[in-house]
């Protein structure tokens, strides 16, 4: 048995072990994240656990109403307390403590009191947990779960299925992304042998936008920048008055980042939003064919994430075209320096 194998067995025999999970997702959460969740609620219930879950966020989209368990998603603001040894802190999809809610220890004494496993697939993962399920090669957070649950005999019936499906198909952009792979396909025919119906699940994944989200995307569309040799890069933004104006919310920019990547020619793009005063979310794509990716611009702004899919947020009291700026003089300098 390897060593990935090992991890979601020892990830299934933990959740066995405790009767009392509080499951994390990290800010912004997006498909994987709530999919990986409602899966993991509904599995727990399942086999008579106790389960609650809490988000930095203070509603997931609405896009992901459907999920199972949904309802349980608990927006939490305030320092959360780690301090029960009954109680198994689940974080999933979360590339380091610090992208969840607040409050996580981190003074040895502390820590050393609480049972934490983390299931991720992001290379930067810090390795956080006591049980750290984490593969930066598959191609989502729920591919890894399915391992772990099918790992541990729990039952994974539509509803898990149809959770896990949502997560695989939107961190895989549809199963087009450089990080799905034969493994991955046979995890969602798995999943759809298991009741999901695919047409179904990805009609109310796709055909969900408002009429404010449209005009969101359509002030995106018309800023987009092209730039650098041979045309390999797209930039674009979208200020707080933006979604004022059109009465969008965060969450409707979902997807747009990677409309921006099917420019012909184009490599690599950011994408800044600034859906709030003092902060600018900033979306890093890449593909092969540039000797540098997503992951590493990201990291250069103090974020992270995957080489190809990455980001960062920004507390700062600068304007958003200044970050603009920046990012385009950064992106030519480092293909200056790497040509």
């Amino acid at each position: 048995m390897n060593n990935i194998n090992n991890n979601f067995y020892n990830a299934a025999e933990i959740l066995r072990k405790y009767d009392s999970w509080q499951i994390f997702t990290h800010m912004k959460s997006d498909g994987d994240a709530l999919g990986s969740a409602c899966a993991l609620i509904t599995a727990g219930k399942n086999s008579g656990k106790s389960v609650k879950w809490f988000s930095p966020d203070e509603r997931p989209p609405r896009v992901f109403n459907f999920l199972p368990n949904i309802a349980q998603f608990t927006p939490h603001e305030n320092i959360f307390a780690f301090d029960n040894p009954e109680v198994l802190y689940v974080f999933l999809d979360c590339s380091n403590e610090n992208r969840s809610v607040q409050g996580f220890p981190t003074d040895p004494q502390s820590r050393a009191k609480i049972a934490v496993l983390n299931i991720d697939h992001h290379e930067d993962s810090t390795l956080f947990g006591d049980i750290n399920c984490v593969d930066g090669k598959s191609s989502s957070t729920c591919e890894m779960l399915f391992n772990v649950l099918e790992s541990g005999n729990f039952a994974i019936d539509q509803q898990i299925a149809e959770a896990l499906f949502t997560g695989i198909y939107t961190d895989t952009g549809g199963f087009s992304f450089s990080c799905t792979s034969a493994q991955t396909h046979k995890i969602a025919a798995e999943l759809i042998n298991r009741g999901v119906d695919s047409g179904i699940i990805t009609d109310k994944i796709n055909q969900h936008k408002s009429l404010g989200g449209f005009l969101l995307w359509s002030r995106a569309m018309s800023r987009v920048k092209i730039f650098g040799d041979d045309d390999v890069f797209a930039l674009s933004w979208l200020t707080l008055e933006d979604f004022q104006e059109s009465g969008a919310s965060s969450s409707e920019t979902e997807g747009l980042s990677n409309m921006l990547m099917s420019l012909r020619g184009v490599k690599l793009i950011a994408l800044l939003s600034q859906s709030q005063s003092g902060i600018i979310r900033v979306s890093f794509r890449s593909r092969p064919g540039i000797n540098f990716g997503a992951g590493e611009v990201a990291r250069n702004f103090g974020g992270g994430g995957h080489e190809q899919a990455a980001g960062v947020t920004i507390e700062t009291s600068d304007s958003i075209l200044d970050f603009v700026n920046r990012i385009q003089s950064f992106l030519l300098e480092r293909q200056k320096c790497t040509a």
